[in-house]
């Protein structure tokens, strides 16, 4: 988890994939991530679709590869991480959306 900023937000900010991707490129970017007064003004970027949509592609594909995998689809966070967690600790396990 990352810890909160000093602003007024009462949430926690946890370190998913997309954020340690991001963080790989730039840590900086980490601290400006979910302050509204940096918010990206752009909310139609064709390129930034494009992207999204490449990464459904890959797990699409990842997902014909192992089809014996388990997909986590819970969005409530906590109930996610057990669900995660209970999937980790079998001896040979492919959880896609981890």
């Amino acid at each position: 988890m990352i810890p909160k900023s000093g602003n007024n937000h009462n949430h926690a900010r946890y370190l998913t994939k997309s954020r340690f991707q991001m963080a790989l490129d730039c840590p900086t970017k980490l601290y400006y991530v979910d302050k509204v007064e940096y918010a990206n003004q752009s909310l139609e970027d064709p390129f930034m679709d494009a992207l999204a949509e490449g990464g459904f592609q890959v797990g699409a594909l990842a997902k014909c590869y192992f089809p014996d995998g388990i997909e986590i689809k819970e969005r409530e966070i906590e109930k996610a991480i057990q669900q995660t967690s209970e999937l980790l600790s079998k001896d040979h396990v492919i959880i896609f959306e981890a």
